[in-house]
């Protein structure tokens, strides 16, 4: 199994779908997603069988899964180990925000949207997508096999396009994720 750590708004969807092809694996995505917790157990013996397969799972999946022992379950089964990394975090905060804000996670906007900057509700997607990272970095560091691999490598040509205006631009976030995953 290809285990793909990494957060929301990382190009995670696209890297997983380029995985699928380069190696024949079933891309399973999200497979431990939060809406999926009371069939993890199931899924976990699914993935033990199957083997050929790549589940991308995010920090909070783990944190929201029943089963207390998720992430071991998967290193276990793992054969390659990739964190996907988006080092433009300003850019990631901000696709986040606008997902949260339009409830449209995978689809491109095919009008401008118009996007209203809320600032408690930026900063709290700025805090959340940190706190993800940190607990994606304390996950690499206990680990001495697994990849790296920075969104800005990989082919953008299929990235998601959302013109938007903001009535007010967020501002800079001063985080250096790169720092993290040196």
């Amino acid at each position: 199994m290809i285990l793909v750590l990494s957060t929301y708004r990382t190009g995670s969807t696209n890297f997983c779908k380029q995985l699928e092809k380069d190696t024949g694996y079933e891309n399973l995505d999200e497979y431990f997603h939060e809406s999926f917790a009371l069939s993890h157990s199931d899924r976990i013996r699914y993935i033990t069988k199957t083997k050929k397969c790549i589940v991308k799972v995010f920090p909070y999946h783990l944190t929201s899964s029943p089963r207390a022992n998720l992430l071991n379950e998967l290193l276990d089964v793992s054969d390659r180990i990739i964190f996907l990394i988006r080092k433009d975090f300003d850019q990631q905060v901000q696709s986040y925000y606008i997902c949260k804000y339009t409830d449209d996670w995978h689809s491109s906007f095919s009008e401008q949207k118009e996007i209203i900057l809320d600032r408690s509700k930026y900063n709290w997607c700025t805090n959340f997508l940190h706190n993800q990272y940190l607990e994606l970095d304390t996950i690499r560091s206990s680990l001495s096999n697994h990849e790296t691999i920075y969104t800005h490598q990989l082919d953008q040509s299929k990235k998601y396009v959302r013109p938007v205006k903001w009535d007010r631009q967020p501002g800079f976030t001063n985080i250096d994720i790169e720092e993290l995953f040196v």
